[in-house]
């Protein structure tokens, strides 16, 4: 996929338009700086404390994508293990449902009394809020085949190695590739959430500090780039998507409406 000057121009030129936009409302509405200031404080803000910035979302970067990274690994692993385990499956994976559905964000303030106060406990929580999109995604996208498929490799003596390698991986790559992408930005929030509770560094503790001091324009700044950090992480996994599994119903989409 090629993107025209015109593809990078539009979303471009939609921003700048929105910037003017704002600064005209919260111009001539005089509304007060520390509710909405207007998008020149927060240029202020971002050039004023552009290293604590970059400080600060280092650590909240390798919090999310450790945790991520964590979560893919036993993630895919447990799913596999699910699939070809009928005893997992009838006792773990219900479990595992149930603990999708519950707000993992109760889980931080246990998260530092179990593991403590430091980096491995951001780490968790990233990891917990990770974990479940991919584990029930990879479920679905393995179990999700054609019978025809698997009664063909048994007639032809296909080994359940072949049958795996062959049949259910690739069946299986969309669906995990989904689950990763909602994953990905899971665990962004899950550092977050797991820096209000207990951090003295991180972007989650900038957050609270200004808001501590009713520095909008800062607390903004910070939030505009737990978002880029979010579409950069989101943009790497469309293109290993579109490259490793061009076949996808999804990259065919896609590249069909360019």
């Amino acid at each position: 996929m090629k993107l025209s000057l015109k593809d990078i121009a539009e979303p471009v030129l939609f921003f700048l338009a929105l910037l003017v936009v704002w600064e005209v409302l919260v111009k001539f509405a005089r509304v007060p700086s520390f509710i909405l200031p207007p998008p020149k404080d927060l240029y202020h803000a971002f050039t004023a404390k552009f290293f604590i910035l970059g400080h600060h979302s280092l650590i909240t970067f390798a919090e999310a994508v450790g945790g991520f990274a964590l979560s893919l690994v036993l993630g895919v692993a447990f799913a596999i293990a699910v699939v070809y385990s009928r005893h997992l499956h009838n006792t773990i994976y219900p479990l595992i449902v149930i603990l999708y559905a519950m707000p993992k964000s109760a889980f931080a303030p246990l998260m530092v009394i179990w593991i403590g106060y430091g980096l491995f406990s951001k780490i968790a929580i990233a990891f917990l809020v990770a974990f479940f999109p991919i584990v029930v995604n990879t479920v679905v996208g393995l179990k999700e085949v054609e019978p025809e498929l698997i009664d063909l490799a048994r007639i032809n003596r296909g080994s359940a190695w072949g049958v795996f390698k062959k049949i259910r991986l690739p069946n299986a790559l969309p669906y995990l590739f989904a689950g990763v992408k909602v994953a990905l930005v899971l665990s962004v929030t899950g550092a977050i959430v797991a820096e209000f509770v207990a951090a003295n560094e991180g972007l989650g503790y900038l957050v609270l500090q200004a808001n501590y001091s009713l520095d909008t324009a800062f607390a903004l700044v910070i939030l505009l780039i737990l978002a880029l950090l979010s579409l950069l992480l989101f943009a790497v996994v469309e293109m290993l998507q579109r490259k490793w599994i061009p076949w996808s119903a999804e990259v065919r989409q896609i590249e069909g409406s360019f």
